[in-house]
């Protein structure tokens, strides 16, 4: 059996001392670029394997981060996997946990319980979980949130929704629509908070006066997009709604199986707009105007901070949120409505 290569083998290899080898593989910032492509080549190049086990209990860090969020939604999926990529070049593993819509704190103190973190990444459904939130007070591990305001807890990545929700309800009106349905999850959520206010303000801002009874709002879920759209249905058909602007991907999948059942078409029949990009929304046909987010950049700014509050936790509560800007992608999915299509409010 051939002998086991060790961190001095690294250091000797790559001709530095054990400590600049140690900084680099605990993710320090105070190892030139250079450095660390020279330390890594070597670790790569004799396949050494750093024991955590033992770093671990000499550091008290365990090497390990705690993702806590609806795992269903596609989109949660692929932050969790961008997060990954940028936590295992620190020598961190990421363990899921999804947890639904109900008994938060029940589930996230249980999976806590005997398992050793580091930090917690969190997108939880509902900000006013009185049970959840103080848990969540009492856990002594930096805990970055992901599009969600909850008390005491500022370290936070944010997708800018309000910029583009507001873009897109413009465009749609400078396309003569007046009546156009707005579709997103709970009211005491930020994102469908941000994507409201947005909304309202496009019209008072081109001196129009929106419709409140079309902002309709249930879970983030297809089966909610479905009931929602068959709601609406009536509307549709008297052409009293001409547009419908989503602000979930998931609800809006409701929203196309129920229109190709009815064989409603887009935009000839309704202008329709979502939120979040994927080949998907390019594919069909006409594709989908969208409001795109970068998720690697998501990804990255989770990482990112979290390592900030790891590595400095007199910081905590006192860091700003980092905002993910977003961008209105328009493609064929909408359609100029005449003025005399036009149904008044």
């Amino acid at each position: 059996m051939s002998q086991k290569i060790t961190i001095k083998d690294v250091a000797k290899h790559a001709g530095v001392g054990v400590g600049t080898v140690s900084r680099v593989i605990n993710g320090s910032n105070n190892v030139s670029p250079t450095m660390k492509k020279r330390i890594f080549e070597s670790i790569e190049e004799l396949g050494y394997t750093p024991n955590y086990v033992a770093q671990s209990m000499r550091t008290q860090k365990y090497k390990n981060i705690a993702f806590f969020a609806d795992i269903s939604n596609p989109i949660f999926a692929q932050i969790a996997k961008e997060t990954q990529i940028g936590l295992e070049q620190y020598g961190y593993t990421l363990s899921l946990c999804s947890i639904g819509d109900k008994d938060l704190a029940n589930k996230i103190l249980s999976f806590l319980e005997g398992r050793r973190f580091d930090g917690i990444i969190l997108s939880i459904p509902k900000e006013d979980d009185i049970e959840l939130n103080e848990s969540l007070s009492n856990i002594d591990i930096p805990i970055v949130t992901i599009n969600r305001d909850v008390p005491n807890m500022s370290a936070s990545v944010l997708t800018d929704f309000y910029s583009s929700v507001k873009e897109a309800t413009s465009y749609l009106l400078r396309l003569g629509h007046r009546n156009i349905a707005l579709i997103g999850g709970d009211k005491e959520i930020r994102p469908t908070r941000e994507g409201i206010k947005a909304y309202r303000d496009a019209y008072h801002e081109n001196k129009q006066v929106p419709n409140e009874s079309l902002i309709r709002n249930g879970k983030l879920t297809s089966e909610s997009g479905e009931e929602i759209f068959k709601e609406l249905l009536p509307n549709i058909h008297n052409e009293e709604i001409t547009a419908i602007l989503s602000l979930n991907n998931q609800m809006f999948y409701g929203v196309l199986r129920v229109m190709r059942k009815v064989k409603i078409q887009y935009p000839k029949d309704i202008s329709v707009i979502t939120f979040e990009d994927s080949e998907l929304m390019e594919l069909l046909d006409p594709p989908i105007t969208v409001i795109h987010r970068p998720i690697k950049d998501i990804g990255k700014s989770i990482v990112k901070l979290l390592k900030k509050c790891m590595e400095e936790p007199e910081l905590s509560g006192k860091l700003n949120p980092i905002v993910i800007p977003t961008e209105f992608i328009i493609r064929d999915s909408c359609r100029e409505i005449y003025s005399h299509e036009i149904t008044s409010n």
